[in-house]
């Protein structure tokens, strides 16, 4: 693994406090939209799911990350 791929995976998890051993795993969108609720706290976080292993599933939390997009533009 390269080292800017660590550095990241490193901050994601501090940030977070999760264990990710890939960057891979932050493709669900559950890690996108915990950073954006640390950010501005108001995504339903209630509504990521954050054991998502279907495509809808994946797409359903990108869509909770674009309405936040939407909201703070």
């Amino acid at each position: 693994m390269g080292e800017s791929r660590t550095e990241l995976l490193a901050w994601l998890n501090d940030l977070l406090q999760t264990r990710y051993t890939k960057i891979e795993q932050a493709g669900t969108g559950a890690a996108y939209c915990q950073i954006f609720d640390s950010i501005y706290g108001d995504v339903p976080v209630s509504k990521v799911k954050f054991e998502a292993k279907l495509e809808y599933e994946y797409v359903g939390n990108y869509k909770i990350l674009q309405n936040v997009f939407k909201k703070h533009k």
